[in-house]
């Protein structure tokens, strides 16, 4: 690999990867660029332009799934929903989409990860009553198990998809939040 190669490879992904969303469509651009650059034999440069098209359909899957954090309820406020596709690399990949609610001095982080390894990783705990309930108070909602954790988190899985509330509110106030979420359409999520 020459160091031409390189720097071309390093200057299509900067400009790609601040690519101005008014352009029309920043993922076509680049899965055009790396096709262009195969063909040319530029692996590097084919690499490097197909790594920011994945990186790019990754943050619009992960904005898609923002639209699952509800409007907060009468008395709360909430922060801006927030997105990301590269933190959930610390749940082995996947999709999270987060808001935090406040009402009074207590808040609530409602987060919706998708698409993760860990999210398979966990299917045998959510399907075993017996060992869910080593980890907290089992229960139901909306007709899917869910648990109450020792350290206050509620959880649930929806099949590609794991809900997670925690923060500093009450269990009634984090299941006031929960009741909120469309449980048919996260699960119908494929972002």
């Amino acid at each position: 690999m020459t160091l031409t190669r390189l720097l071309r490879a390093a200057a299509i992904a900067t400009t790609l990867a601040v690519a101005s969303p008014a352009l029309a469509d920043d993922i076509r651009d680049a899965i055009e660029e790396a096709r262009r650059a195969y063909q040319a034999n530029d692996l590097v440069a084919a690499k490097a332009a197909l790594d920011v098209a994945s990186q790019l359909l990754a943050q619009r899957s992960a904005t898609g799934l923002s639209r699952f954090l509800p409007a907060p309820p009468r008395g709360w406020t909430a922060d801006e929903a927030e997105t990301d596709a590269s933190a959930a690399a610390m749940f082995g990949g996947g999709l999270i989409a987060k808001r935090r609610y406040t009402i009074g001095e207590r808040h609530v982080t409602v987060q919706v990860l998708a698409n993760s390894p860990l999210i398979s990783q966990m299917a045998p705990l959510f399907s075993n009553a017996q060992l869910l309930g080593a980890v907290g108070r089992v229960f139901r909602f909306k007709g899917k198990t869910a648990v109450h954790s020792r350290d206050g988190n509620i959880q649930v899985l929806l099949g590609r998809t794991l809900i997670i509330l925690e923060g500093s509110g009450t269990e009634a106030e984090k299941r006031a939040l929960l009741d909120l979420l469309d449980i048919p359409a996260i699960e119908s999520f494929n972002g």
